[in-house]
């Protein structure tokens, strides 16, 4: 799945006919499902093996409401559907992260389960708790399924036409683990529903205390940041290290890359600088783990280069290694989108670390 998804990203952009384009697309779209899927099953895994712990925070809910606004009004208008965000100035006390991950899950599942009508999502305050609620007038559930629908792999039955391209059905992973991150945070998600009608579902939260809230961010590097940048890959799939060459080649990047420990410390030691950025499978040959390598390539570079693992690896001793590590982690297969979020915010976060301009000096000293 890692190197397919790649290779079809980057067959996507280099074909010039509009029909060839058309299955390219499709084929694009097939391989995005998969990795939705698998995605779902490891954010399963990480609930389970315990590996998710809330940060708990004050923060103002319409600075979340303002994010979601972003990321879902427009596929509700582009389905037909009426969209409101109600503004609100409550706060609330909890994990900003986990409870947008919530959200996100259930505005997801109201509008693919809503053919006319529209969504609302707001806040009611209850005492000492606020409410954020996601109301939709879709297809409605039954009492006997309402506990049911938090369940893996579930879906209510729904009698309607073939989904087209762009409104696939979906895995039923979404409300399980929405239902698996609102226990975390000791509010489970409340069900209210009438079949043909439209659904509400609600989630509460305890108030928090106003602050200052936090000013946007700002832009930390220009649009071209990964072009020249020097990246080394090291994993032993060789398909895998042909995907993400011809990837990052097509970004404008340089590429290294090595299919073992040895082989990737020969390849600092050989360049003329040092890479900008190392992505490491993290199981590698032998006993080697990605974390031992990359704090190995550390020490012969002599200096902390940004690092980041990749993994397939879902078994939770695996999990909470790469945790203690406090390496960024990928998990395969890994989307292109993601792959190059991640090296634009490391290269944004090496530029602001780095002591002054110009490139490192190359490893073995030299003036």
């Amino acid at each position: 799945m890692q190197p397919l998804g790649l290779f079809v990203a980057q067959l996507h952009d280099r074909i010039p006919d509009p029909e060839t384009r058309h299955l390219a697309a499709q084929a694009q779209a097939a391989a995005t499902a998969m990795q939705e899927l698998l995605d779902a099953i490891l954010d399963i895994s990480r609930l389970d093996a315990g590996l998710v712990s809330p940060a708990v925070a004050d923060f103002p809910v319409n600075h979340l409401f303002q994010r979601l606004d972003t990321a879902f009004g427009p596929t509700a208008l582009h389905k037909g559907l009426r969209w409101r965000v109600v503004p609100c100035r409550a706060w609330v006390r909890s994990d900003l992260i986990l409870v947008e991950r919530i959200l996100l899950n259930l505005i997801a599942n109201a509008i693919r389960y809503t053919e006319w009508g529209g969504i609302l999502v707001g806040c009611r305050r209850r005492g000492d708790q606020v409410r954020l609620v996601v109301y939709d007038t879709g297809i409605g559930i039954p009492v006997a399924q309402q506990r049911t629908i938090f369940q893996e792999f579930y879906q209510i039955p729904r009698a309607t036409p073939a989904p087209t391209p762009d409104r696939r059905p979906g895995l039923g992973l979404g409300l399980a683990i929405a239902s698996r991150l609102a226990r975390l945070l000791d509010g489970p998600i409340q069900v209210a529903s009438r079949p043909g009608r439209g659904s509400c579902f609600a989630i509460d939260l305890p108030r928090g205390q106003p602050s200052n809230p936090p000013g946007p961010a700002p832009r930390l590097v220009r649009t071209d940041a990964l072009a020249g940048a020097l990246i080394l890959v090291v994993d032993d799939d060789a398909l895998v290290l042909e995907a993400l060459r011809g990837l990052l080649e097509h970004w404008h990047c340089a590429v290294l890359t090595a299919a073992a420990a040895d082989a990737a410390l020969a390849e600092i030691e050989a360049a003329d600088r040092l890479p900008d950025v190392i992505l490491c499978d993290y199981q590698l040959p032998g006993e080697t783990r990605g974390v031992e390598l990359i704090a190995r390539l550390r020490a012969v570079a002599g200096l902390p280069i940004p690092c980041a693992l990749l993994s397939g690896d879902t078994s939770p001793e695996s999990l909470h290694r790469i945790r203690d590590s406090g390496l960024p982690l990928l998990s395969k297969p890994v989307a292109a989108t993601r792959l190059r979020a991640l090296l634009t915010h490391l290269l944004a976060t090496a530029s602001l670390q780095a002591p002054g301009p110009g490139p490192a000096p190359p490893p073995g000293g030299g003036a």
